[in-house]
């Protein structure tokens, strides 16, 4: 499941994933606010948390997740990860150099800081 995060700035898009992460939850909840924010905003700030709650993505959810960039490659401002999961680092790590805009990981705890960060602030 995926669900927002309360209190994120303003122009910042903020979630957390927490048990498994499906296609129906990127169809609901990430690709509508992604699609809302670039139409309203031209830019995505994004925040997305993976604590030791989140068991993993399905097939189709990582399939929806490479599909949420495309769309807006010239959008994409800041995304942080916070996570402490060391594949979702290594992941992060290995796609970085193809992700657009500035990407960040922090660490687990460190969901203030990452929120600051995407919001220009930090």
């Amino acid at each position: 499941m995926i669900a927002p995060i309360a209190g994120a700035p303003e122009g910042v898009l903020a979630f957390r994933a927490v048990g498994k992460v499906d296609a129906a939850d990127y169809e609901n909840v990430l690709t509508p606010a992604i699609e809302a924010a670039a139409a309203e905003q031209g830019k995505i700030r994004f925040v997305f948390e993976l604590g030791p709650e989140f068991d993993g993505y399905s097939a189709g959810a990582a399939w929806e997740d490479l599909k949420l960039w495309t769309p807006h490659l010239r959008s994409w401002e800041r995304c942080a990860v916070v996570t402490d999961k060391g594949w979702i680092k290594d992941a992060i790590r290995v796609f970085r150099v193809v992700m657009p805009g500035e990407v960040k990981v922090f660490a687990a705890g460190e969901l203030d800081a990452a929120l600051a960060w995407a919001a220009g602030k930090a």
